[in-house]
């Protein structure tokens, strides 16, 4: 059996390093002596293990963190940092990071939902219980975050 670090093999691994240099299918199939169509399969799974990391990684945070916000579009940036720290202090949590911080992650994780100074889609914002923050395009994890976060207090509330 191919030794395994964590979701990916060593040749997936491998794989990933050559193309992520820049190498094509074919000259990565002849580095490893195998087909081009080998290649292509192995890195599709890999992405694929890679996109289950991901999500797994999300769920856990759900799951975790004690703050989790759904930050509507139409809000001015300067106003989320205040927003974050009120909530992250309401749940006895010390944000690690200060305003600068939390406006880079919005610029650079969740792009595509900023438009000049306002969020123009809605973005997730967690914080867990280190104070470490991540940030998610909303529409990117929204069915993760209902079916976990959403539903779980709609459980909640009715019993």
């Amino acid at each position: 059996m191919p030794r395994r670090h964590g979701l990916l093999t060593e040749q997936q691994i491998k794989v990933l390093k050559l193309r992520a240099k820049g190498l094509s299918l074919r000259d990565v199939a002849s580095i490893l002596g195998v087909s081009h169509q080998n290649v292509a399969l192995i890195e599709k799974r890999a992405l694929r293990n890679v996109k289950v990391a991901e999500q797994t990684l999300l769920v856990y945070k759900l799951i975790t963190s004690p703050v989790k916000l759904v930050i509507k579009e139409g809000t001015r940036l300067v106003e989320i940092p205040k927003i974050v720290i009120e909530a992250s202090d309401s749940a006895g949590v010390r944000v690690r990071g200060d305003f600068t911080l939390l406006f880079k992650l919005l610029r650079f994780r969740a792009r595509e939902c900023v438009r000049g100074v306002r969020l123009e889609k809605p973005v997730l914002v967690i914080v867990n219980p280190q104070g470490y923050v991540d940030v998610y395009p909303y529409h990117e994890v929204k069915h993760v975050y209902e079916s976990l976060v959403v539903h779980s207090e709609d459980r909640g509330k009715s019993a």
